[in-house]
């Protein structure tokens, strides 16, 4: 009995708790923010000392990234871009060479660029382009994440590429356990450029684009790097994604709660500010999702 007084006092308007729910306080909202704040802080710290149990689970198919990749494009009116097994290849390099090199950048900290594995896999381009991403749990947040991103987007919808490349690995990158995914775009010389339809804009790709030649002999690729599918306990995302999405649900039912008992009672409070203490809490749980979102680079 006493534990319900105590819940009730907790999640209910009563004489008690000045008849606002103790949970909507201001100390109450405080320390609930520092707690979501220290359980991320703690979480950052696992993954890091612990990569094996705390990691980004992911399901990446590099189909569903490249079906995704066009359908942006078909929206915006322009032609589709066509897998090909070299420029997958060469992105799945790529994405390796972050992992064993651990650097997260275009260019690795050797000075190597992203043009150099166009070349080493034969691809001769006229345009190339690069986008990078990491710690996202699916192909549809990734490419969205692109696509809220001028300067990615402008890769996506660049009307010059003709072909797509997707590499996608998992591994320790920078002490955390990650999904790293690399999408690769080009054009080659023998490649017609055609100019895009109405309404669509001629866009300049992200990273400077380069109009030579790569020299490297060509290495026959016919095998497409299969998609990760990382096995973990427990995934630092889903965790906070799940986490805040229960206590901004447990706040909203309790302020509604509170809203219709107050005025049902006609209770009078001086200076409550619950909508704003309630705004406040919401603001900093939408940080902390978008940081842990992912990256894009």
């Amino acid at each position: 009995m006493q534990f319900v007084e105590k819940l009730i006092h907790f999640l209910v308007p009563r004489e008690s708790n000045n008849h606002k729910a103790k949970i909507l306080h201001s100390s109450s909202l405080i320390i609930i923010a520092s707690f979501l704040i220290l359980f991320q802080i703690g979480l950052n710290s696992l993954s890091k000392i612990s990569p094996s149990i705390l990691g980004y689970a992911s399901n990446i198919s590099i189909q569903e990234v490249v079906n995704l990749t066009n359908q942006k494009r078909t929206e915006a009116g322009l032609s589709a871009l066509s897998l090909n097994q070299e420029l997958s290849a060469a992105a799945y390099t790529k994405a390796k060479d972050m992992i064993d090199k651990d650097y997260w950048a275009h260019t690795a900290p050797d000075g190597t660029e992203p043009w150099k594995f166009f070349g080493d896999f034969g691809y001769k381009y006229r345009y190339a382009g690069e986008n990078l991403a990491r710690d996202f749990s699916n192909a549809s947040s990734a490419v969205n994440a692109w696509m809220n991103s001028p300067t990615h987007r402008e890769n996506i919808l660049n009307p010059k590429y003709k072909e797509i490349g997707i590499g996608v690995t998992e591994g320790d990158l920078a002490g955390s356990d990650t999904t790293v995914i690399v999408q690769f775009f080009g054009a080659t010389y023998a490649d017609k450029v055609v100019q895009p339809l109405a309404g669509a804009t001629t866009e300049l790709p992200e990273v400077q684009l380069a109009t030579t030649q790569p020299t490297a002999v060509p290495i026959a690729v016919s095998v497409i790097e299969p998609q990760v599918q990382a096995q973990v306990l427990i995934s630092p995302f889903t965790t906070t994604r799940n986490i805040s999405l229960f206590v901004v649900g447990l706040l909203l039912l309790v302020f509604v709660i509170d809203a219709i008992l107050v005025s049902k009672r006609r209770i009078t409070r001086v200076a409550g500010r619950t909508f704003a203490h309630v705004a406040f809490l919401g603001m900093i749980l939408s940080i902390i999702l978008i940081l842990k979102a992912g990256n894009i680079l």
